[in-house]
């Protein structure tokens, strides 16, 4: 749990909670299943069989999930990182999907056997368990490396995910390798899912071997580059599958490739169903008993594409801090070191003024007339003398200084007590103490106004008892009233 701001009353959406999850195993991963159902009949003993036999009737189900192409993308994916045709500073960032439908990066996996073991019912899954999803990256330099590689997916069908001699229209030919590479001619349909068809259409992009093993991840890799998050949404725009909910719930899956500086970079997400045999070892070893050619190609379907541009950081921190006030890195100091804002005129009072760090800006007045004045933060480049204002502000006014000589006013102390007021009063203990102490005051003052009216008014003996003791303002009050209704 990260939390990155706090409040006074502990609620996790407002204090912007992040729940970080190791992953979201769905209830059952997509695929066919069988459900047999035994009865038998006892008699009352409740052992006896009433006949031999048990009654058996057996179902066959299927779990359905997007397998070579997203049905409908904007139900699975939120968002893309980068954007698409972004172009920043990006050489440091890990390209990832943020995916809406939670358990979608673990509704299939790498290997070719299940990589857990499912747990009994109510628990979960202590161990990391490897995502299917991959994104790759490939720049203009792999194009270069590697000469015939096409880097737009291309469309086709799920026949063309075939060798040729299982399927004679496919496009996949000798020395290409895809899902089924070891598929045999007597289950060439029974690879497909309940509700695939071979004409289904999927964007595929084929990748030759050697390159794939320099830039595919191991299973290990796959286990740490999936997780899920559970964030707050108050302050942020939501989708319309969000309901209003104040916290979203997503998962996320990273790049294992920096994009390179300078390089248009092209974004697949692809599938790694079942493609263990084709995935390096940690270390960056070859696949275990691999017989394939680095010649040879892998084709990957294609769920999601995008392009960025990494620019590159243009300098480093250091020699962003060293190329202040126009001085040359590694050269003599610069004359000064001021924060300000550059001037290339010859009025002095305005070069004074800036290097003083001063900025003018523009201010509408209370009549409507716009003005500029000077306004600075609180550090400034030089000592201070004592503070010239008077220790009693009662409003921004209070603490505007006229400077006569250039005719503008210097609004930096006025914008002070204006953020100082605003913070104070955002305090609900302060303002609440404040509020009160005024009230008070008030009814002090109200007090004291009618016993002067009353003393004004009235004979003073109205004022004291017959034995000198001081009566209440309202005891005063109800006493004239009596004594004038006598009259």
């Amino acid at each position: 749990m990260k939390k990155l701001s706090n409040n006074n009353n502990g609620t996790p959406q407002l204090n912007e909670d992040v729940s970080f999850v190791q992953h979201f195993l769905p209830g059952l991963e997509a695929g066919e299943y069988r459900l047999q159902v035994d009865q038998q009949v006892f008699k009352a003993d409740c052992k006896t069989p009433v006949s031999g036999e048990a009654y058996t009737n057996a179902y066959k189900f299927a779990v359905l999930g997007d397998r070579f192409n997203l049905s409908n993308p904007g139900a699975v994916i939120n968002s893309v990182f980068p954007n698409n045709q972004a172009s920043g500073e990006f050489s440091s960032v890990l390209p990832h999907v943020v995916f809406t439908k939670t358990t979608f990066p673990w509704i299939r996996y790498p290997t070719t056997k299940e990589p857990y073991s499912p747990p009994s019912p109510g628990k979960d899954v202590d161990g990391d368990v490897p995502t299917w999803l991959w994104i790759m990256l490939l720049d203009e330099d792999d194009v270069t490396a590697f000469p015939g590689l096409d880097l737009t997916p291309v469309n086709c069908t799920i026949a063309d995910l075939f060798s040729q001699s299982l399927v004679p229209e496919s496009t996949l030919t000798a020395g290409g390798y895809s899902y089924f590479y070891d598929a045999e001619k007597e289950d060439l349909f029974s690879r497909l899912e309940a509700g695939e068809k071979t004409t289904d259409q999927i964007q595929a992009i084929d990748v030759p071997l050697a390159l794939f093993g320099q830039l595919a991840p191991t299973v290990d890799d796959l286990k740490l580059l999936a997780h899920g998050r559970s964030v707050s949404v108050v302050n942020q725009p939501t989708s319309d599958s969000s309901n209003g909910e104040p916290v979203g719930t997503f998962s996320i899956v990273f790049g294992n490739r920096l994009p390179a500086t300078q390089k248009k970079t092209w974004a697949f997400l692809v599938s790694l169903e079942e493609l263990e045999v084709f995935l390096p070892q940690t270390g960056g070893l070859p696949p275990v008993n691999t017989t394939y050619k680095a010649t040879d190609k892998l084709r990957l379907a294609v769920l999601a594409n995008w392009t960025l541009f990494s620019t590159g950081e243009s300098a480093t921190f250091v020699h962003q801090l060293e190329s202040l006030n126009s001085r040359t890195p590694g050269g003599p100091p610069a004359e000064n070191t001021n924060l300000r804002l550059n001037y290339n005129g010859n009025n002095q009072v305005v070069a004074g003024a800036l290097g003083m760090g001063y900025a003018p800006l523009n201010e509408i007045m209370r009549t409507s007339e716009k003005n500029v004045s000077w306004y600075r933060g609180p550090l400034v480049p030089y000592s201070t003398a004592d503070m010239l204002l008077a220790p009693l502000i009662t409003s921004p006014d209070d603490a505007t200084i006229f400077d006569p000589t250039t005719g503008m006013l210097d609004r930096s102390y006025a914008a002070a007590w204006t953020i100082g007021r605003m913070l104070a009063l955002q305090d609900l203990a302060f303002s609440t103490g404040l509020y009160n102490w005024k009230k008070s005051l008030r009814q002090q003052v109200n007090t004291k106004i009618e016993n002067n009216l009353l003393a004004e008014q009235f004979s003073l003996d109205l004022q004291t008892t017959t034995d000198g003791a001081q009566l209440q303002p309202g005891t005063i009050l109800k006493q004239t009233v009596m004594k004038l209704r006598t009259k």
